[in-house]
């Protein structure tokens, strides 16, 4: 009942704020006849080019954002230039109820993106596992979230989709579908360019040229090179974790064959190099099962001696043959040679090297791991798109191919003892195709698009893990296959309403072939309990197993355009993201686990509307989201684990605001609530209980800032604040008190001058300007005992020239 009167409530609430919104907008019109009453001087300026009506092609056509119910942030190159923000990640800093984190996970994957909007995301990088938002890069479905935080270079535009996308986008939007377009080629003969100096020894450099070939052929080249040192001390070499190296290009072709057909082909390739991601080691759990898998008591805080991971590292000679005689050593151990005098941390100890303790633990600027930690990535990208006017309708067709070569490696105990140490090998290859056939009818009250959908990707992922009883390699060969059509309509029934269906089918074919050994079992079977194996035994039985999905993801939308300014929403949506397997499997298995696919079905009420003359945009939503099946990451043994173990109902509201007053100001901010609950406990997944908090996500998510362009002699100097507000969130599936991130706030500055003419302009930014300590992300296996955080950079400062020619 808490729940239906807090509806009610929201609902008459939301239904006064509507009738108001409509009065004004329709007071609003009549004392201004033109829409798209913008002072000129406003359009002119740094600040007003981060406001204005963006053109999206979030229904597969152009048109306004404003235009369209759907829940959409849309933001132009220009206007994510002006904010300062230069990876995409920046962009969930101003979105409600989206969080954008670099997560390397288990792996140690430098630039894998973990995506969560309204609730709905995935944190796993696997490529047995799939993401929750889909991310797309001009129309083309990027299948792995390795690579996926991306650097914004010579974009035209973000579009970020709230919500199930089962219909248009399909592959894996369950939670929303985060969209981006490059700028094309045209015929301008023009370069332009970026170069940025700051802390930590950074230095990016971007140019791009854009170069008429022909009449009808324009071509466009681009490339950036990123260079930044790391802000976590590795002990053992000196080197910095955290660091960015990487270099990207790109090629675009543009072809106008004749006034109806238009094809554009594109080359892109991303070569990433860094020292690893900056994980420390925050704190120990030696009562874990690895630490004490005899049950022994562990010594309360304080004790003289504290427990280490001696178990695994006797300094004995005598043969480890089973748990009793290591238990015998671990309790002599613990009445004898005590852990407690190698505090404060010295790479150069030699006693005591079995003993794991809290002199490990050497704050959140450094790691004291000896294991090899780096991570490369090549990412190669080649598309073509035909654009073909037929008259009565437009046939569009998308093909794509891409490529990942992955390598990455990282110490997952921080110490110098060989506890965990990881090693990913990741090779993926995926081939799409997508035909559209768009046209409208019913003397243009109806709009339609139809289309197929093809998809093919295959590759390995194989995952090294060296710990002291045992070497073993998990992972496999991986393939998955999806067919889909779709289609939906726009009818204009009325004038001013308009109803919106679409369905889509999706057949989803994958298959895995486990790879997976143990290469050295350094205790002869004595720690893998009840196994014979020996080393060459297969963890899982190297059989290829196969997993076939198919779902129906309907929508349908209603939207009533009160004023020409005004426009109230209410739509339905499914949405769908297929199963998998689990590939990092120990100890031995009989067969390989699989989890299905999970499915989420939202209500959603919204408005749109542009105010007193289009100076002030307001848009809100209120959802409801049942979310069925949910993939869980959990630990269950040496190796996280996915399972479908619950159900779920989430509740929430967001709030977008901008408004250009006129004086070169520009104001903007939004509001995200999210309250999301467990129904439903599979009674397998003891690991989660009814009131556990949803993994990584806030209940609110607030952003506000504040921009004034002046004239300063002929040219313009333009300032900008941003605020960000995060309620506390936790950090994994078990909500371990260890990795609970506190609500913060963060704040950032820029300050940018235009020459006269705009062909040259400088900017001096802060971000991070209260220098706040915040986790990005946090692992903890329970049975190694291990928590460990990746902490945000800390404040940094940037100088960037800018010229167009």
């Amino acid at each position: 009942m808490r729940h239906n009167y807090s509806c009610r409530r929201t609902g008459t609430a939301m239904a006064l704020l509507l009738t108001a919104m409509a009065a004004a907008g329709t007071t609003a019109r009549a004392q201004d006849e033109r829409p798209d009453a913008v002072p000129e001087r406003e359009e002119a300026s740094r600040a007003g080019a981060m406001g204005g009506d963006i053109v999206v092609t979030a229904r597969k056509r152009e048109e306004k954002a404003q235009d369209i119910p759907v829940a959409i942030s849309a933001f132009s190159g220009d206007a994510i230039a002006a904010r300062g923000i230069e990876k995409v990640d920046g962009i969930a800093t101003i979105t409600p109820n989206m969080t954008f984190q670099n997560n390397p996970s288990f792996g140690g994957a430098g630039s894998s993106a973990a995506i969560y909007i309204r609730g709905i995301g995935q944190k796993e990088f696997l490529p047995t596992t799939e993401p929750g938002v889909g991310v797309y890069v001009d129309g083309v479905y990027v299948a792995r979230s390795v690579g996926a935080l991306l650097d914004l270079v010579d974009v035209e535009r973000v579009e970020i989709l709230r919500g199930p996308q089962g219909t248009l986008f399909g592959r894996n939007t369950i939670g929303g579908a985060l969209s981006i377009t490059t700028r094309k080629p045209d015929d301008r003969l023009g370069m332009n360019g970026q170069l940025t100096v700051g802390r930590y020894e950074r230095i990016d450099a971007k140019v791009s040229a854009n170069i008429p070939l022909t009449d009808t052929l324009f071509a466009k080249v681009s490339a950036a090179s990123f260079r930044r040192n790391g802000y976590v001390a590795h002990l053992a070499d000196g080197r910095r974790l955290g660091n960015v190296d990487t270099l990207t290009g790109r090629i675009d072709l543009r072809w106008q064959a004749s006034p109806a057909l238009e094809v554009n082909l594109a080359v892109e390739g991303t070569r990433d190099r860094s020292n690893g991601p900056a994980l420390v080691l925050t704190g120990t759990n030696y009562g874990s099962a690895i630490f004490n898998p005899g049950n022994l008591p562990i010594l309360p805080p304080g004790s003289p001696a504290t427990p280490g991971f001696y178990v695994l590292n006797p300094p004995f000679d005598a043969p480890v043959d089973n748990f009793t005689l290591l238990n015998n050593y671990f309790a002599a151990f613990l009445g004898g040679q005590p852990c407690i005098g190698f505090s404060p941390y010295d790479p150069q100890a030699s006693n005591g090297a079995a003993c794991f303790s809290d002199r490990f633990l050497v704050g959140d600027k450094a790691d004291a791991g000896t294991a090899p930690q780096y991570s490369k990535n090549d990412i190669w990208g080649a598309q073509g798109t035909i654009d073909w006017d037929l008259g009565p309708v437009q046939l569009k067709s998308i093909t794509a191919w891409r490529r990942i070569d992955g390598d990455y490696a990282r110490d997952g105990d921080h110490s110098s003892l060989t506890i965990l140490h990881l090693q990913d090998y990741l090779k993926q290859r995926q081939f799409s195709q997508e035909l559209q056939l768009l046209g409208t009818g019913l003397d243009d009250s109806l709009n339609y698009v139809v289309g197929l959908y093809y998809f093919d990707e295959k590759g390995n992922n194989i995952n090294n893990l060296d710990f002291t009883p045992v070497t073993f390699r998990s992972g496999g060969r991986f393939q998955t296959k999806s067919y889909a059509a779709f289609a939906q309509a726009t009818w204009t029934f009325v004038p001013g309403v308009d109803l919106t269906l679409g369905l889509r089918y999706t057949d989803d074919r994958k298959s895995f072939l486990p790879d997976q050994e143990i290469l050295v079992d350094k205790t002869g079977g004595a720690l893998i309990a009840a196994s014979p194996n020996t080393p060459q035994i297969r963890v899982l039985p190297f059989v290829r197993v196969r997993q076939s999905e198919d779902a129906f993801t309907p929508m349908a939308n209603l939207a009533w355009h009160v004023t020409p300014d005004v426009m109230l929403y209410g739509s339905f949506s499914q949405g769908f993201k297929s199963g998998g397997f689990v590939q990092r499997v120990f100890p031995p298995l009989a067969a390989t686990p699989q989890f299905s696919s999970e499915k989420a079905t939202a209500y959603e009420l919204g408005f749109k509307s542009s105010l007193f003359g289009r100076r002030l945009t307001l848009n809100g939503a209120a959802f409801y989201t049942r979310y069925d099946n949910l993939q869980v990451q959990v630990f269950t043994g040496i190796a996280p684990v996915t399972k479908n173990a619950a159900a779920a109902e989430i509740r929430g509201a967001e709030l977008e605001a901008r408004l250009s007053p006129g004086g070169g100001w520009f104001l903007e901010g939004s509001l995200g609530y999210l309250d999301p609950e467990f129904t439903r406990i599979d009674p397998a997944a003891t690991e989660i209980r009814l009131d556990s908090r949803f993994e990584r996500i806030s209940k609110w998510t607030i952003s506000a800032s504040l921009a004034r362009s002046v004239a300063l002699g002929d040219g313009e100097l333009t300032a900008r604040g941003d605020w960000s507000y995060r309620s506390g969130m936790y950090m994994d599936a078990l909500n371990s008190p260890e990795l609970y991130q506190p609500a913060y706030s963060l704040f950032n500055a820029n300050l940018t001058y235009d020459f006269p003419g705009r062909a040259l302009s400088m900017v001096f930014g802060v971000t991070n300007i209260a220098d706040k300590k915040y986790s990005l992300t946090g692992i903890y296996g329970s049975s190694f005992g291990l928590y460990e955080q990746m902490f945000a950079r800390p404040r940094e400062w940037s100088l960037s020239v800018r010229w167009k020619l």
